[in-house]
């Protein structure tokens, strides 16, 4: 699973976009090579990004991409 391969590589914060879920799955809290944190919305929702990106992202443009 890509998560757990970015999480052993040090990336503090992954997002992972699943077009045939509409949802979007931010990964968090790295903690000994692991994702400590996982949250899941759906498109359309505003979802934070936390630290160090700390950054908003709001996909209701991606419902344009679903099958």
């Amino acid at each position: 699973m890509k998560p757990d391969g970015y999480a052993a590589a040090g990336i503090p914060v992954y997002l992972l976009i699943d077009r045939d879920d509409g949802s979007v799955v931010v990964f968090n809290q790295l903690e000994n090579g692991r994702y400590r944190h996982e949250e899941k919305l759906p498109f359309g929702a505003t979802v934070k990004l936390p630290d160090p990106v700390n950054f908003s992202l709001d996909t209701e443009p991606l419902k344009e991409f679903v099958d």
